[in-house]
């Protein structure tokens, strides 16, 4: 429905602000522009499953669900369990793309 489009479009800006992807002055002069791949990810600080035990397998249980914002929690938390983990990173950075979550999809997909 639209209510359902909109809430999503609101949650998608308030969290591109929260990750300060979007600013009022973007091109300020002076301004030093910063690639993807130097500004990082940037991991939901409010993850439930920071600490969970199989949260790389959980989150392939979440995807197959087609639960796309839940696997992004599971697989960050296992990417900070385990940071070098590119099969994490990789299905990350997928779920980010079919979540429309382009920036932090390339950012994953790059580590």
């Amino acid at each position: 429905s639209d209510t359902e489009f909109w809430d999503k479009m609101q949650a998608e800006w308030e969290e591109m602000a929260r990750r300060n992807w979007i600013s009022d002055n973007q091109e300020a002069p002076g301004q030093v522009t910063i690639s993807t791949i130097e500004k990082g990810y940037y991991f939901h600080t409010e993850n439930p499953f920071k600490d969970w035990p199989g949260a790389f397998e959980e989150g392939l249980k979440k995807m197959k669900e087609g639960d796309l914002p839940v696997t992004i929690l599971y697989l960050e938390a296992a990417i900070l369990q385990e940071p070098n983990d590119a099969e994490a990173w990789q299905f990350l950075g997928i779920t980010q793309a079919e979540n429309e979550n382009e920036q932090a999809a390339i950012v994953a997909l790059q580590r």
